[in-house]
């Protein structure tokens, strides 16, 4: 459960360095269920598989992900976990997440789908 309150922390301070304004998405419409599954092929350094399903945690990761700033060019990346965000329509919407291990890195979240769609 540490690990998982050091995740929640991370989250924040990826929070608090994304620069995109988009406040779309109410309350109402937060996602049920977050889920950080450990990427096999990450072998770097121990991994801990976190589900997120209160409204609080959801809402301070979602408010994350609509603020995250875009990257330019193509990327070549190991993703650390595989995320699926549980929508309230049941829909699943995927992504790579990676934290690294220094804390004033910022995140690396790309789009499960489309892979060229990157954020920092």
């Amino acid at each position: 459960m540490k690990k998982g309150a050091i995740l929640l922390c991370l989250f924040a301070i990826f929070l608090a360095s994304c620069t995109r304004n988009d406040t779309s998405g109410s309350d109402g419409n937060l996602p049920s269920l977050i889920t950080l599954t450990c990427n096999p092929d990450y072998t770097y350094e121990a991994c801990q598989e976190v589900q997120f399903d209160e409204p609080t945690e959801v809402r301070v990761i979602m408010k994350a992900i609509e603020n995250a700033e875009l990257l330019p060019g193509n990327l070549n990346y190991l993703a650390q976990y595989k995320m699926s965000i549980i929508n309230t329509d049941r829909s699943v919407t995927k992504y790579d997440f990676s934290i690294g291990t220094d804390p004033k890195m910022k995140a690396l979240l790309v789009d499960g789908i489309d892979t060229i769609i990157a954020y920092r």
